[in-house]
């Protein structure tokens, strides 16, 4: 599977690595708004639908929802492709807020967007088995990026790391993973064209130990990427133990 190399650079906002990408903080409070009306529900499922045809899927609801409504569609492995896809569907309903100066750089639309990740085919995602948080989190980390730009009226792209809150604490018990880095598959993948003429950058979320987002903000994207692509299968397949690249 081929990859976009960096797009754009960071926010103004937030810690700046050597590339001019973005680690972000949490702010102490947020404003919160009704949820938005679901609108690019049919074209994000088609889409995902057609870059990964063949695959049974469902979808995790969500129950009560504030600024945004935010559903986690699952699509299980197939032989062909032993891992579990999973993508958002919500965040692209409202714009994210870029700065002026960001969005005289850019020569596309980049507004809008949702995330996905991969999970590896031993992942358990029944209704029973993500009650085990050690399982859900994923589908929380899913959700809190999703939320994230439209609560803090800020935006998230390629390059953007968050940690865990202020304390990098980790996932879930059963992990020492504490951050997350936006990345972006190949453009057939990750761009879906709207009808309405917008388009929705998904950028697929790949989480880090601290010492990875140090190593970041020093070295800059490209520096961590090399250092995270040695791994091969086991950082776009999310392995809640995997090797620390940066210890």
């Amino acid at each position: 599977m081929g990859f976009l190399k960096k797009i754009f650079g960071g926010k103004n906002d937030g810690e700046k690595s050597n590339d001019g990408t973005t680690i972000y903080k949490y702010e102490e409070s947020a404003d919160y708004a009704p949820p938005a009306p679901m609108e690019y529900v049919e074209e994000i499922v088609a889409h995902f639908e057609t870059v990964f045809p063949g695959r049974t899927s469902s979808v995790f609801h969500e129950i009560i929802s504030d600024t945004i409504h935010i559903d986690v569609n699952i699509m299980e492995p197939t032989e062909e492709e032993p891992f579990w896809v999973l993508y958002t569907n919500g965040m692209s309903d409202l714009p994210m807020t870029l700065p002026d100066e960001i969005l005289a750089e850019l020569d596309d639309q980049y507004d809008r967007a949702e995330v996905m990740m991969f999970l590896p085919a031993s992942w358990e995602l029944t209704e029973e088995s993500v009650k085990d948080d050690n399982n859900y989190w994923p589908i929380r980390l899913m959700k809190q990026m999703a939320r994230f730009p439209h609560q803090y009226n800020t935006w998230l792209g390629y390059g953007h790391t968050i940690p865990n809150y202020q304390d990098y604490e980790p996932y879930a018990d059963g992990t020492g993973l504490n951050g997350v880095v936006l990345y972006q598959l190949n453009e057939e993948i990750s761009v879906i064209p709207t009808k309405d003429g917008n388009k929705i950058h998904t950028y697929f979320l790949i989480p880090l130990y601290k010492e990875e987002m140090d190593y970041k903000l020093e070295h800059g994207m490209d520096a961590l990427m090399d250092k995270l692509l040695e791994l091969d299968d086991e950082v776009l397949e999310l392995h809640a133990n995997r090797m620390n690249t940066c210890k």
